[in-house]
């Protein structure tokens, strides 16, 4: 019987979604446009609601930029409000 704490009984651990990267920053954008619905598709879903940044691994400052783009697009009608 193996020991509880031996490296062969412990679980392989998922991967830290803190560690992913902004795909904003790595393109060193500094506007997200509220026009350039491709860019915004993937981070609203089904039903139009924003994903968290938790999900999406955007910074902080790149997720109220993509905040502010996606309620100006709802407002243009370019994409749907909360279903």
């Amino acid at each position: 019987m193996p020991a509880p704490f031996s490296p062969s009984a412990q679980k392989q651990r998922r991967p830290d979604p803190r560690t992913k990267k902004c795909s904003f920053c790595e393109k060193q954008a500094r506007y997200i446009d509220y026009k350039d619905y491709p860019a915004l598709k993937p981070y609203a879903d089904y039903f139009g609601n924003i994903r968290k940044r938790y999900y999406t691994g955007v910074c902080l400052r790149h997720q109220k930029m993509l905040r502010t783009a996606i309620e100006r697009a709802r407002f243009m009608g370019m994409m749907a409000y909360r279903k």
